[in-house]
């Protein structure tokens, strides 16, 4: 009688059930790990975003005054508003809206996140501090030596800056955001576990973690933060946008219709130590007995393509002026009506030159 042998029928059922247990697990878990990536940058958008939307905000303006030039009043005001305006938006993690919808949640299929809080401060360590040094020391000549330095002289300190009560290093803001991230009971916590099953170990846990829109947590608390930094002030107000005409007559008169700015400029120039003495004048009234000018008076003109002005009238000594002056001053196109002043004293008060 021949001897019963084994049917290889069913083999491969059998194996495609066995590698279904492990295919289905690493499915599983595959989605679970990607929807909680999905999410958390849901939370690094909240965080980001109000720094982008602090930078269309006033950080200061110019005053039309002599002194206390810069006024930084509203700048204190802006991460509370970003902040207040991020946490609405990103109320429903859809920043794509100005308002949040109805939900405070997002469910996939096994993982939720809810709970968005966007925290925005003032950062004093977001910074580019300003230049800062002392005035120069003026020497008075001193025959068959090198000049000396006399005492007394009054170049201020070391901390000071020529853009002092004009701009200041008022910093930035940081920010930071978090939410709450947990699997749905959709995501089996046991299967084919235990002594006799498939899998020996643990098959999970129910996730609960906080997630952060910079790093980890350190004792639940997210430390992590995204930083930005204000009052790059570009002089583009329309404060500071009216044009200055030379008023080589009236040194030190602001023009009237750019006050803030020609106050800015002059008070650098100020605490610059203005033009630190008078040696070009003593140069000029040496070789030709006169100067036109004190060096030491201030002057400022700002004529903008708005006013049509080309100098028409090139004096002698300048003819590349007219060569250069279709690439410089955009060209005779413009058709001017401003023409310039004839010029009555040249390079170092020569008449008729």
């Amino acid at each position: 009688m021949a001897a019963l042998r084994p049917s290889p029928r069913g083999q491969s059922v059998v194996e495609l059930a066995v590698g279904l247990i492990v295919f289905i697990t690493v499915m599983m878990f595959g989605i679970h790990f990607a929807e909680v990536g999905y999410l958390s940058l849901k939370v690094h958008e909240a965080a980001v975003s109000p720094l982008w939307d602090s930078t269309a905000f006033r950080v200061h303006r110019m005053q039309h005054q002599p002194d206390n030039i810069g006024d930084f009043s509203t700048f204190p005001s802006i991460a509370p508003w970003v902040m207040s305006d991020a946490n609405l938006r990103y109320r429903d993690f859809d920043g794509r809206s100005s308002t949040s919808g109805d939900r405070d949640q997002v469910s996939h299929v096994f993982t939720r996140i809810d709970g968005m809080q966007v925290r925005c401060e003032r950062d004093d360590e977001v910074e580019f501090d300003l230049p800062r040094s002392q005035m120069p020391a003026l020497r008075s000549p001193r025959a068959g030596d090198w000049g000396y330095y006399p005492p007394g002289q009054d170049v201020g300190a070391a901390t000071d800056s020529v853009l002092d009560e004009i701009y200041e290093n008022v910093g930035g803001i940081s920010c930071t955001a978090e939410a709450h991230v947990e699997g749905l009971s959709t995501l089996p916590t046991t299967f084919l576990e235990g002594t006799k099953g498939f899998f020996q170990a643990p098959h999970s846990v129910k996730l609960e973690m906080k997630a952060c829109a910079a790093g980890r947590t350190e004792g639940g608390v997210c430390k992590g933060r995204y930083g930005i930094l204000l009052g790059d002030y570009g002089f583009s107000d329309a404060d500071l946008s009216g044009h200055c005409p030379l008023q080589p007559e009236m040194p030190d008169v602001p023009c009237a219709e750019n006050r803030a700015f020609y106050y800015a400029a002059r008070k650098v120039f100020d605490q610059a130590g203005r033009a630190a003495g008078n040696a070009s004048s003593e140069f000029a009234e040496f070789f030709v007995g006169y100067s036109p000018i004190d060096e030491n008076s201030f002057f400022m003109s700002y004529r903008g393509e708005e006013d049509g002005y080309i100098e028409r009238n090139t004096p002698p000594g300048e003819s590349q002026d007219e060569r250069d002056r279709p690439r410089n001053t955009g060209g005779i196109d413009h058709k001017p009506e401003a023409i310039r002043r004839n010029s009555n004293q040249c390079f170092l008060g020569l008449s008729k030159c």
